[in-house]
């Protein structure tokens, strides 16, 4: 590059770490600002003139060279905590070894009762309660495990999904077997589902939803410049408080609409039960478009 657009670019950058991204980047502002210099000069301005008119129209540059600084900067970062290591708590692993047990045992059993037909449904009953154990002690030993890019959860929450996933996929699994295996009649399965499965997916979904940030600083971190450059990227960028209540919405719907078809299908006729599914579908499509679409882009379009 030419001397002055040299000593011009090098004062700009001069608090910056010399890095190959900084340098291309420098490299790619001189070859703008000498074109600029030249276009300015044949249209009869003078040397100097041309030059500061040329740098005037650059703009603010060094916004970019902080981008690029902090996205450095967060790579780094990344990359160190990915580089180290979380050891495994003793009583996480515990837990891990436990559930993996409960849950090669309990599909031991249940093989073992089809293919032999030992004990009728007991072992079938045996087997759905240490796979409902393991699943519940696996959500709470990883919830308690400290992370790469999370801090680990309180106990009592952690306790809490456990408990409700062993609830939910018991009874779920209690249902099954007792209809199809056992001759269970529908109305007493039903009644199994309402008693458990429902109160335990609508537990599951004010935890979730009600669920604190436990990711670590430097994920934040890398998170909020993430977001700060898709957000100029794209001006039409998704709110993640609208995304958020979508999801509640949709979950809140298909619980409804599951509630709606069970009731028909037992109080009336299960083939009428099937259009509440059409028209879930439907109100779905509206809620996509009451929250997403912006009045303006429906003008515009």
């Amino acid at each position: 590059m030419r001397m002055k657009e040299k000593v011009y670019i090098d004062r700009l950058f001069a608090d910056y770490e010399d890095t190959q991204e900084i340098r291309d980047f420098k490299e790619e502002i001189a070859g703008n600002l000498r074109e600029r210099v030249k276009e300015l000069a044949s249209k009869g301005l003078g040397e100097e003139e041309a030059f500061d008119k040329a740098a005037a129209e650059l703009g603010d540059i060094t916004a970019i060279a902080d981008d690029l600084g902090k996205r450095k900067r967060n790579e780094a970062i990344g990359q160190m905590y990915m580089k180290a290591k979380v050891p495994i708590t003793k009583k996480t692993a515990a837990g891990l070894t436990i559930a993996t047990g409960m849950l090669l045992m309990g599909a031991g059993l249940a093989a073992l009762n089809y293919f032999i037909e030992t004990s009728g449904m007991l072992l079938y009953y045996i087997s759905v309660i240490l796979i409902a154990g393991a699943c519940g002690l696996y959500a709470y030993s990883g919830l308690t495990q400290e992370s790469i890019a999370s801090y680990p959860m309180k106990c009592i929450r952690a306790l809490a999904y456990g408990i409700i996933l062993f609830i939910g996929i018991m009874g779920e699994g209690i249902v099954m077997v007792s209809f199809f295996l056992g001759g269970m009649e529908l109305a007493v399965a039903l009644g199994i589902e309402f008693a458990l499965v429902f109160p335990a997916v609508c537990a599951l979904v004010f935890l979730v939803t009600t669920e604190s940030d436990r990711k670590k600083p430097w994920v934040k971190a890398i998170a909020e410049h993430e977001m700060e450059i898709a957000t100029r990227l794209r001006s039409d960028s998704i709110d993640m408080v609208r995304a958020a209540k979508f999801g509640v919405m949709s979950i809140g719907l298909w619980i409804l609409a599951a509630a709606v078809f069970i009731t028909i299908g037992v109080f009336y006729d299960w083939w009428y039960a099937l259009l509440v599914f059409p028209f879930a579908i439907a109100f779905q499509v509206m809620m996509i478009s009451t929250i997403f679409v912006k009045k303006s882009e429906i003008i515009l379009h």
